[in-house]
């Protein structure tokens, strides 16, 4: 491929494909423009067409993370059924989407850009529909209205499902836990315990 063959809308989403690459792999201090126009066999001027800089092909990058986890939490909405097994669902996406990328789950939460991102994007979605937070929040609002016998605040329940999900998540990511089907089905087994909702 020679530089400068992407067509005009292809370019950018491969900028922001490699560049979560290098990120993962060089750090902050180690991503800029010029390597990822490298990695993208086009001109480094080209990726200043579409980001003003490094800040603002990460926060792309970070919102893409986002918006790609929201899109895999809302599945747990898919069938009309019991608000407690779509809670139990939305942990089991939550788990397979970080195992499935753990690339996003180093640049969201251990990322040495990650201070500044969350200001820069992740506190914006806190208050928006499409933040994951959100989706948590709604299945928990859904399971309390079905389950007001549950006498965890709604707070208690976000911070109990979200801190289980995402410590086993972690643990996967880091390979403190086997990865595959067997870990899957470890964490199926720990979401349908009674002990869990």
């Amino acid at each position: 491929m020679t530089k400068e063959s992407y067509h005009h809308g292809d370019l950018k989403a491969e900028l922001i494909k490699k560049g979560l690459k290098i990120l993962d792999e060089e750090g902050y201090e180690g991503f800029s423009m010029r390597k990822v126009a490298k990695v993208c066999n086009v001109s480094q001027t080209a990726p200043y067409r579409h980001f003003k800089d490094k800040n603002e092909l990460i926060k792309a990058i970070a919102v893409k993370a986002l918006q790609e986890f929201n899109q895999s939490l809302e599945k747990a909405f898919d069938d009309d059924g019991d608000p407690k097994d779509q809670l139990k669902a939305m942990g089991r996406y939550y788990v397979s989407f970080f195992a499935e990328n753990p690339e996003y789950m180093r640049l969201l939460f251990f990322s040495n850009a990650q201070a500044w991102m969350r200001e820069a994007v992740m506190n914006e979605y806190h208050s928006d529909d499409e933040h994951p937070y959100s989706a948590l929040e709604k299945a928990v609002k859904n399971y309390k209205a079905a389950y007001p016998d549950d006498e965890r605040s709604q707070d208690e329940l976000i911070v109990y499902c979200w801190g289980l999900v995402h410590g086993i998540a972690v643990l996967m990511v880091n390979g403190e836990l086997p990865s595959g089907k067997d870990a899957m089905a470890l964490v199926e087994r720990v979401l349908q315990s009674e002990r869990f909702l």
